[in-house]
This record gives C-alpha cells, sequence and structure tokens, in this order.
C-alpha cells in the first residue's frame, strides 16, 4: 500500500513552496492519470498536493490576445465553454472526445497535456514489473519495446496537443523562476524527454488568428470513445494575406510517436501550391511523411500494424483540408 501525506494548499504561492520543497512530491489535478499510477506503485509520492482550490487555475477566458485555459479546467469544461466553441471548436472536438464523461468531468486540460506516456511494459503493477529489469520511464536503462533504443519509446497521447499545438499555443508555467511564458511545443518535448524539472503549469494560451482560420480534429480509436486514440491528427489553414502572403498551415499528429509530429513538408507544399496540386497526390505524400516520422509500439491490444492503419484518418483531415484551401 502507498502511504503519503495529502495536502490541499490554498493558493498557487502556497502550492508551489510545497512542491518545490523536496523532490518526494506529487501533484495532484483531476487524478484520472496519477491515481492508478499510485495503485500499481509506478509512482510513489511521500506527499500529493491537490490543486483543487486554486480557482485561478480553472479561468477559461477570452482577451485581447487569445484564448486562455487554466490547467486546471476540465475537459468537460473546456469542451462545452461558449469562448472554446466560438473561437476554436476543434479544440472543444478534441475535448469531448477524450475518454468518458465521468473522465471528462475530473480529468483536466493541464493533466491531459502533461499525462504519463503509455507502455505495455509501464503500465503494469509493481508485482508484474519485478519480473523484468527496469525500464526508462521508472530509471532503468532498457526500453522492453526496443532494446537497442537509448531511451524510452511509449507513446504520449494527449488528444488536446495536436489542436494545441497546430494552433501555435504557449504555455505558462510557475518554477524556481517565476512565471515563464514559452511555445507548448517545447513543453511537451521536454515532458516526454523528462527534462522539464519542477514546475505548475498555470495556463495555456491560443493566440488570435487572422480572420476565416480554419481547424479541424479528428480521432481513431478501436472504439468510438473511451479508448485511447490509435490516432488523432489536427489541421489548421490560416488564410492568405491582402499583400500576397501565403496561406499558413499546419499538419499534427499524435498518439503514434513519443510526443506529436508536424507533417512540415506536406505543409509547405500545399501553402506554396495549394490548388494546383493533385488531391490524390498531396494526400499521398503525407502519408508517406507520415509513415517516416511514426513510431508504434506494441500495446496491450494494439498491434503496431493497427496503428499503421489508423493513418486512414489522415487522408479524412487532408481531403477537409484541400477543400477549404484559397484558390
Amino acid at each position: 500500500m502507498n502511504h503519503f501525506e495529502y495536502i490541499i494548499p490554498e493558493t498557487l504561492a502556497a502550492a508551489a513552496r510545497e512542491f518545490m520543497a523536496g523532490e518526494d512530491r506529487a501533484l495532484v489535478a483531476g487524478g484520472t492519470d496519477l491515481i492508478p499510477l499510485l495503485k500499481s506503485r509506478v509512482r510513489k509520492p511521500a506527499r500529493l498536493l491537490s490543486l483543487q482550490r486554486i480557482a485561478e487555475l480553472k479561468e477559461v477566458a477570452m482577451r485581447g490576445d487569445g484564448l486562455f485555459i487554466g490547467s486546471m479546467a476540465t475537459l468537460a469544461e473546456v469542451s462545452e465553454n461558449p469562448f472554446v466553441r466560438q473561437h476554436l471548436p476543434a479544440l472543444a472536438e478534441s475535448a469531448r472526445s477524450a475518454a468518458s464523461p465521468q473522465i471528462r468531468n475530473q480529468g483536466t486540460a493541464g493533466g491531459n497535456l502533461l499525462q504519463e506516456r503509455r507502455c505495455h511494459y509501464f503500465n503494469q503493477t509493481e508485482s508484474w514489473r519485478a519480473n523484468i529489469p527496469v525500464c526508462f520511464a521508472l530509471g532503468g536503462s532498457i526500453c522492453h519495446q526496443i532494446p537497442s533504443s537509448k531511451d524510452c519509446r511509449a507513446i504520449y497521447y494527449s488528444d488536446l496537443a495536436p489542436v494545441l499545438l497546430a494552433f501555435d499555443a504557449a504555455a505558462e508555467i510557475l518554477d524556481e523562476r517565476g512565471s515563464i511564458i514559452f511555445p507548448l511545443r517545447e513543453l511537451i518535448h521536454n515532458h516526454t524527454a523528462g527534462t522539464n524539472g519542477k514546475f505548475i503549469l498555470k495556463r495555456i494560451s491560443i493566440p488570435r488568428l487572422p480572420p476565416g482560420t480554419w481547424g479541424k480534429f479528428l480521432k481513431a480509436g478501436v472504439r468510438s470513445a473511451i479508448d485511447f486514440a490509435l490516432a488523432n491528427v489536427a489541421v489548421r489553414c490560416s488564410a492568405a494575406g491582402s499583400q500576397g502572403e501565403k496561406p499558413e498551415i499546419k499538419i499534427v499528429i499524435g498518439a503514434l510517436s513519443r510526443e506529436p509530429f508536424f507533417l512540415e513538408e506536406t505543409a509547405r507544399e500545399l501553402a506554396e501550391n495549394g490548388k494546383m496540386l493533385s488531391g490524390e497526390k498531396i494526400i499521398e505524400a503525407a502519408l508517406k511523411e507520415a509513415e517516416s516520422k511514426i513510431s508504434p509500439i506494441r500495446e496491450t491490444a494494439v498491434s503496431p500494424a493497427t496503428k499503421k492503419q489508423s493513418l486512414r484518418i489522415l487522408r479524412r483531415a487532408m481531403q477537409e483540408l484541400l477543400a477549404v484551401l484559397p484558390s
């Protein structure tokens, strides 16, 4: 059984002081990711700090420079918020696609972004893991999925991340240096690499984009709900400007690698040549670029081959993106 002290700070400053005071602390937001890891003794904190009473972390607001989403806003709140649904409906759809209604009512935006990566060898009970060498994710020196790998190859499954990355989101964190804002892409990269250090995620900001900006989120799963994604895709097109600028296009794919990845070559080709391209040719180019970047691993009930097949949603996303490209 895990034994830990449960602390509920009333302010962000108090939470930060306590969290930074030692290495044996863990933060709990909604708990939907952490609690199962406590039960299986993957994580064994001596002190557990709840962020539930810190009101400033729960705000979702539209301001002059963009949309701001507090890290403690629940997935249900994000999916139902009128600002999100009006200004970034793709994000509302990604939040609505996560897990089950019970999980969405409890799980938070910050927790979804900072969730643990998942692997058949990592997400097991302590007694099960006792029979194999300790893996990278738990401080060891081997990846059981790919023993020749020099780092952990577990997959990152956030449903919010692809949309937020496609829309140039930034993260504001609080650490020993104070409040710092930097691209969400950097936060996720450091999180999956385990190099972020100790911090509290305060909020995510999405800048205002040009009028007419279009976005789409699609998710493939074994079932239409509840499951972690086999793959998820976010696409965004910001229309060309009146001075002859090219449209800005982002294509982001998640749940097929250790972090979401961008299809930069395909996006560049679309921005340069747009409607002049053959629809089927650019779709095949997107699939080829995606396949060169995926790194599927065997999961509890999902084979690498099944993960690759899930890229069929990229074809649909590209078809919808081609339909809205400026002439």
